[in-house]
């Protein structure tokens, strides 16, 4: 691959074709540097009004490529890999195709990787204002002590460009120098969702630098369902056995959920048989209902709007199966997690 000079950054936005591309495309477009960069759009787009406005926006913007792709296995580590081998920058982004960018984010983005020992650099997934109530109560229970680092990864901090650990980048935004990418094998597609997680592990333990930088932030938006939510979740928590399985470095608390939820299984058969098991139980439930108390009103003197006192019952929700999912994929290993 040769590198274009003139081209800064290269953005990869792996697709499934939704409306809302259009607008991740059009807020790319609004940006400052917008003509130093080029966009890849990896992904078939079935819908034909999704498809003509493509086609508009890439008439008037000749810098937006589309690559027609599919896979049957691994389709969201393989688009990013395409889309990766396509890209003429020296770095190279990859956002979600539900995202709003910030008007300087092409160069807060790379502004990281001023610095040479930096390899991989992610910022912020923040929770946009105009959505439904449940995905504002949805992005704030991840932006609560309920996520714990995850936490992280959804909030503006004020802190400056700063060192994180592998697990704590996000993979909606952020970007890669090319040959760290290459080194490590780029994407694995045998990983969905946590291809990104993979690759952060593999990079830091190449000896590269993975920075967060607050003010390169997106709008990202939250699951706007209950279901769609316990779905995430249970994402979350069968790729986290996966990951040690995989042989990425163990973090306690990511397994806090699944010993949970074994807590209530063993006490609740054992409350069958025992009176002291029933009183366990209510124990245990009791202290958890006290955590989630204090998680709940920790969220809402940070932000002290009303509504977040809600997240109160999601919580126990999100833990659960986040924690279902951990002991799921431990027994019944390789379950498909793709979205469709």
């Amino acid at each position: 691959m040769n590198i274009i000079p003139s081209v800064k950054l290269s953005v990869v936005i792996p697709t499934m074709g939704r409306p809302i591309l259009i607008q991740t495309l059009e807020s790319l477009a609004a940006t400052k540097s917008f003509d130093d960069i080029e966009i890849i759009v990896a992904g078939e787009i079935p819908d034909l009004q999704v498809m003509e406005r493509l086609r508009a926006i890439q008439s008037a913007h000749p810098q937006i490529v589309h690559l027609p792709i599919s896979f049957p296995v691994g389709d969201s580590s393989r688009k990013k890999n395409e889309g990766f081998r396509r890209a003429q920058a020296d770095v190279v982004a990859f956002l979600d195709d539900d995202v709003f960018v910030c008007r300087d984010w092409p160069d807060l983005i790379l502004k990281p990787f001023e610095d040479e020992s930096v390899g991989a650099a992610s910022g912020p997934s923040l929770v946009p204002d105009d959505v439904k109530l449940f995905a504002r109560l949805a992005g704030t229970a991840l932006q609560s002590k309920a996520a714990g680092y995850v936490a992280e990864r959804y909030l503006k901090s004020g802190a400056h460009i700063r060192p994180i650990s592998w697990s704590r980048i996000i993979g909606c935004n952020m970007a890669y120098r090319r040959p760290v990418l290459e080194s490590i094998g780029m994407f694995p597609p045998e990983f969905w969702p946590g291809e990104e997680m993979i690759a952060a592990w593999r990079t830091q333990q190449a000896g590269h630098k993975i920075v967060f930088y607050d003010d390169a932030w997106v709008y990202h938006y939250p699951r706007s369902s209950l279901w769609r939510f316990l779905k995430q979740m249970h994402g979350y928590g069968a790729t986290r056995i996966r990951l040690l399985r995989a042989g990425v470095e163990f973090e306690p608390t990511t397994i806090v959920p699944g010993l949970w939820v074994l807590s209530l299984a063993v006490l609740a058969f054992a409350a069958i048989f025992l009176k002291w098991g029933l009183y366990l139980l209510t124990l245990d439930i009791a202290f958890y209902m006290l955590a989630a108390l204090y998680i709940t009103l920790n969220k809402y003197a940070e932000t002290r709007k009303a509504e977040h006192l809600f997240i109160f019952f999601l919580v126990p929700l999100m833990h659960l199966s986040y924690g279902i999912a951990e002991w799921i994929e431990i027994f019944r290993p390789g379950k498909d997690l793709s979205e469709s």
